[in-house]
C-alpha cells in the first residue's frame, strides 16, 4: 500500500510539537533533521509508529527522522505546515556540546546540495569512460560543454555553501552569495594567476585559490552574521537595508581575503592532511577501519564529520580515498539484507528485507541498517565484518572516487577513470567482496527470528485448551527511583532501537542503583558507568547515563566488585547525578534485558515517580 506523505508531514509535525516547537528542518539523503525547541515532550515511540517513517535517531543536536528514498516528498509538504525564517536558526538550543553543533552545522549545510555535487561527479565517471571507448572525441564543443558542466558545482562550491550557510547563521543570502562571489570572480582569479603582490590597507593580501574550498566560505559567512547583525541593531531604520548589506560586504570580502581565507584554508588542509597521512601509513588498515565501522556512525547520525574531508580532497588531490573504502560499509549491509531474506521464514520480514537490499544497492542503506540488520543484531554485525574485509581489500588496491558521490550502483562511474584500470577493478572486487559476503555470513551465521504475533482468535483457542496451566512470571524491580520510559524513547539510538535487548529508561531521581533481583555481578566498567547482572535465568545491563563512559569514572562509586553475589536491594553503584547534569550528560538511567530464553516473553509498566524495587518489568514463561 502506497504511503500518502502529505499524513506522513502531518503526523510528524503534530507529535513534534507542532510549528512553534520546531525552530529548523533540513534533510538529507534519508533523514529529515529537527532542531526542536523542546525534545523532551516527544514519545519517540509514538513518531516511529507513524506511516513513512523507519526510525528516529537524537543525534548531533538533530531529531532525526529516518525516511528512506522518499524524504525529499515528506520535506515539501512538512516545509508547508510550518514557517522556518533565517533567524530561527540562530535562537538553537545552546546546551548541546560543541561536537554536536560542529556536526549540525555541516550537516546543515552540506545537506541540501549533495546531490547536485553527486550528479556532477556522476557526470564525470560517465564521460570519462566515453574517452576511454574512444566514444567521444575530447576536442569536440559537445565533449568541453559536458566537462565543464560536470566541473561547475565544485568549482563554484563556495556559492554553494554560502547559501545555505546563510540560513544556518542568519545572514542575507544575497549577502552571503555576493561575498562568496567575490572569491571566485574573474578578477580576483586572475590577481592569483598573474602572482604579483596585492596590498590591502598597506596589508599583504595571500593571493589563494578558493574555488572548490569549504572551510574558508563557512568562517566568512559565520563571521558576517555578527557584522551583519551589529548594523542591523545600531543603524537607523530608514538607510538599514541600505547599508547594512554594504558595510558587511565591504567589510567581509577584504577580511576574508586578508584574515578567514587563509586560516580556513590552512586548517582544512590540516583536516584533510590529518586523515590522508594516516591512510598513507596503511591503506588497507585505513580500509578495514572505514569499511567496518562507517555504518555504526551512520546510526548514530554523525557521519557528515567526514564531508569536509572528502569534499576537500576532491580540491586539492582531484579524487577523494575515503568514499573507496566507505563503499565497502554500504554494500556489505546491503548483502547482509539480502542474507536475511534468503534466510528468514516470515513473509513479511522477506517483504522488508529485500526491498531494503534493493535500497542498500543504490546507496541508502537507513532501511537495510533499521529495518532490518539492527532490527536481527546478527545481521547488522555480520554486515560490518564484511565492510570491514572488503574495505581492506579497498584500500589494498588504493580504490579512490575520481567524483563526488553517494557510493551506490548508480554512481559507479565515479570511481572510473582512463588509465587507473587497477584502482578500478579493485574498487569492483571490494564491493563485490562486501556484497556477496555479506550474504553468506549472514546466511551462515543466522539470526533468532521475531516472534509472530498471534490474532486475537488463536490466542483465545490456546488460553482455552491451557485451562489450569498458569505462567510463570518472573518480576524485575526499579535499580532506583525516578520516572520510567519504555527503552525507545531514550536519547541514544543503540539502545533505542532494542539492538542490545528490550527494557526502560529511568530518569532518576536520586543517585542511587539497587539490585533489581538475587543474582552475580557478571561484568563491571571500570569507569563504574555500567553494570551486567544474570539471574533468573536472564541477563541484564544497567547503564548509568548516556556516553558517561567518557568521564572516566568521575562521579561514580561502585559498591561491590565483579563476580560478587547480590541480593534483591543490595546497593550496587552510587553516582552524582547533579554531576552528570553539570558536565551536560544525559543522566537517564537505561535498564534492558539483554539476554533470555527464547520462550519467554519481556513486558514493561513505565510510569511517573516509580519507587526503587517497584516493579517494572516481568518475563512471563
Amino acid at each position: 500500500m502506497a504511503i500518502d506523505y502529505r499524513i506522513t508531514a502531518n503526523e510528524l509535525v503534530k507529535e513534534l510539537g507542532g510549528d512553534s516547537n520546531i525552530i529548523n528542518v533540513t534533510h538529507c539523503a534519508t533523514r529529515l533533521r529537527f532542531i526542536l525547541k523542546d525534545e523532551s515532550i516527544i514519545d519517540s515511540g509514538k513518531v516511529s509508529k507513524i506511516p513513512g517513517v523507519i526510525t528516529t535517531v537524537q543525534a548531533g543536536g538533530q531529531y532525526q527522522v529516518v525516511i528512506g528514498n522518499h524524504v525529499k516528498d515528506a520535506f515539501d509538504f512538512i516545509m508547508e505546515l510550518v514557517t522556518v525564517e533565517d533567524i530561527k536558526n540562530v535562537n538553537a538550543d545552546n546546551k548541546v556540546g560543541v561536537f554536536s553543533k560542529i556536526i549540525d552545522i555541516i550537516s546543515s549545510i552540506f545537506a541540501p546540495f549533495l546531490y547536485t555535487l553527486a550528479a556532477c561527479g556522476i557526470l564525470q565517471g560517465i564521460l570519462g569512460i566515453f574517452v576511454a571507448l574512444n566514444a567521444i572525441d575530447t576536442s569536440s564543443g559537445t565533449y568541453q560543454i559536458l566537462n565543464f558542466v560536470s566541473w561547475t558545482a565544485f568549482t563554484f562550491l563556495p556559492v554553494l555553501i554560502s547559501v545555505t550557510a546563510s540560513k544556518k547563521f542568519g545572514v542575507n543570502t544575497y549577502v552571503a552569495v555576493v561575498i562568496a562571489c567575490a572569491l571566485v570572480c574573474p578578477d580576483y582569479i586572475s590577481m592569483v594567476n598573474a602572482g604579483n603582490p596585492v596590498y590591502f590597507l598597506g596589508i599583504r593580501v595571500q593571493l589563494l585559490s578558493y574555488t572548490s574550498s569549504v572551510i574558508p566560505i563557512i568562517l566568512s559567512i559565520w563571521i558576517a552574521s555578527y557584522v551583519q547583525k551589529f548594523f542591523d541593531k545600531y543603524l537607523p531604520i530608514v538607510v538599514r537595508n541600505l547599508f547594512s548589506p554594504m558595510f558587511t560586504i565591504t567589510i567581509m570580502v577584504p577580511l576574508t581575503l586578508l584574515a578567514f581565507g587563509p586560516i580556513g584554508n590552512t586548517v582544512g588542509a590540516a583536516i584533510g592532511g590529518a586523515y590522508n597521512y594516516l591512510y598513507n601509513l596503511s591503506p588497507i588498515i585505513a580500509g578495514i577501519i572505514v569499511g567496518g565501522l562507517w555504518e555504526v556512525l551512520v546510526i548514530f547520525g554523525v557521519h557528515w564529520g567526514i564531508t569536509p574531508v572528502t569534499v576537500g580532497n576532491y580540491a586539492s588531490l582531484g579524487y577523494d580515498t575515503f568514499t573507496g573504502l566507505q563503499a565497502s560499509a554500504v554494500f556489505a549491509q546491503a548483502g547482509a539484507a539480502l542474507g536475511v531474506f534468503l534466510k528468514t521464514k516470515d513473509k513479511d520480514m522477506k517483504g522488508v528485507s529485500l526491498s531494503a537490499a534493493i535500497t542498500g544497492l543504490f546507496g541508502i542503506t537507513e532501511p537495510a541498517i533499521y529495518g532490518v540488520n539492527l532490527r536481527l543484531k546478527k545481521p547488522m554485525i555480520c554486515g560490518c565484518i564484511a565492510g570491514a574485509v572488503a574495505g581492506g581489500v579497498a584500500g589494498g588496491f588504493n580504490a579512490v572516487s575520481w567524483g563526488y558521490n553517494m557510493p551506490g550502483i548508480a554512481t559507479i562511474p565515479a570511481y572510473f577513470k582512463a588509465g587507473h584500470m587497477g584502482q578500478f577493478l579493485g574498487f569492483l572486487l571490494s564491493i563485490a567482496i562486501a556484497f556477496v559476503l555479506g550474504t553468506v555470513l549472514t546466511w551462515i551465521v543466522g539470526f533468532e527470528e521475531e516472534k509472530i504475533v498471534e490474532s486475537e482468535t488463536e490466542t483465545e483457542i490456546k488460553s482455552q485448551n491451557m485451562n489450569a496451566e498458569t505462567t510463570k512470571t518472573i518480576e524485575i524491580a526499579s535499580p532506583l527511583k525516578g520516572d520510567v520510559i519504555p527503552v525507545t524513547e531514550v536519547n541514544d539510538a543503540v539502545f533505542a532501537s532494542k539492538g542490545l535487548g528490550d527494557g526502560v529508561g529511568i530518569i532518576p531521581a536520586e543517585g542511587k542503583v539497587y539490585a533489581p533481583y538475587d543474582g552475580t555481578v557478571e561484568a563491571l566498567f571500570p569507569t563504574g558507568h555500567a553494570i551486567g547482572l544474570s539471574g533468573n535465568g536472564i541477563q541484564t545491563l544497567i547503564h548509568i547515563g548516556i556516553n558517561t563512559v567518557e568521564l572516566n569514572g568521575e562521579g561514580f562509586q561502585p559498591k561491590v566488585q565483579q563476580g560478587d553475589k547480590v541480593k534483591k536491594g543490595d546497593l550496587l553503584v552510587e553516582f552524582d547525578k547533579d554531576f552528570l547534569v553539570g558536565k551536560r550528560y544525559d543522566s537517564t538511567v537505561i535498564f534492558i534485558v539483554s539476554d533470555m530464553p527464547d520462550d519467554q516473553q519481556l513486558e514493561v509498566f513505565p510510569g511517573k515517580e516509580k519507587d526503587v524495587l517497584e516493579t517494572i518489568m516481568c518475563v512471563k514463561c
